[in-house]
């Protein structure tokens, strides 16, 4: 049953995305619909496999950008929220702050960033490292307040020290909560970074979406949008290789 649940997930999302990408072909064809504005699916593919060495610099400019950040932010964003939940104080003078990360769009402050540290890498992996940091440190801290009082006890009970305390007990039973946080934080990463793109520099994925705009390359624009996805769908598939290390008893 398990062999027969994975192969229906794998070849459900396959059907249905070539039955779309088949009816938006079709649809295409019979309105004629010009390029500039919808284009065909196979003019988009064709342009990604044709002007993929064009493509190439900025797809490893904006994957280098996330994968960067991103990989800072989970350390960071756990040691933090280890901090917060053991000390009240820290607590308290923290998570205003915190929150004001999570909810604020930080494109709005992507011009005083730039002001500060210009339009180079390091500004791009700060933005993201702030933006997926945030979302990490929010759910670790869900997951460790949310630990029993009884597995607590229990550990205390058995002599455990503090340290062996928090990697036997509590960053197990959080797992969920962080892997939760991974998987928001990678969206946040990668939408956060083609965001910066659009409005500094001109290499990285999200600028030659713009560029390509003005020049209505509706197809260009549109391959680099699925490049976009792609990168996503390897952030999904590096989370979930995170999950099954981690979170194993699951299976």
């Amino acid at each position: 049953m398990k062999t027969k649940s994975r192969i229906t997930s794998i070849v459900a999302p396959v059907v249905t995305f070539v039955l779309i990408f088949v009816a938006w072909e079709i649809a295409c064809r019979v309105t004629g619909v010009p390029s500039w504005f919808v284009p065909k699916p196979s003019e988009i593919f064709h342009s990604m496999v044709v002007d993929f060495q064009v493509y190439l610099p900025h797809i490893l400019v904006t994957l280098q950008c996330v994968l960067i950040g991103f990989l800072i932010a989970i350390p960071v964003g756990l040691i933090v929220s280890t901090l917060i939940t053991s000390f009240p104080l820290l607590n308290a003078a923290m998570s205003p702050y915190i929150t004001f990360l999570v909810t604020t769009p930080l494109i709005s402050l992507i011009p005083l960033l730039m002001l500060a540290m210009g339009y180079g890498m390091s500004m791009r992996i700060t933005v993201v490292v702030i933006q997926a940091f945030a979302v990490i440190n929010m759910n670790a801290c869900t997951g460790f307040n949310n630990v029993p009082t009884i597995r607590r006890e229990l550990m205390q009970s058995v002599g455990a020290s503090r340290l062996q305390t928090y990697w036997k007990m509590i960053l197990p039973s959080a797992a969920t909560d962080i892997i939760t946080g991974l998987r928001l934080a990678a969206i946040f990463a990668t939408t956060t970074c083609i965001s910066v793109e659009y409005n500094a520099g001109n290499t990285g994925l999200g600028s030659q979406i713009i560029k390509y705009s003005q020049y209505m390359k509706t197809p260009e624009s549109f391959a680099c949008i699925f490049y976009v996805t792609i990168i996503g769908l390897i952030m999904y598939a590096l989370i979930s290789i995170i999950q099954k290390k981690i979170v194993n008893w699951q299976e």
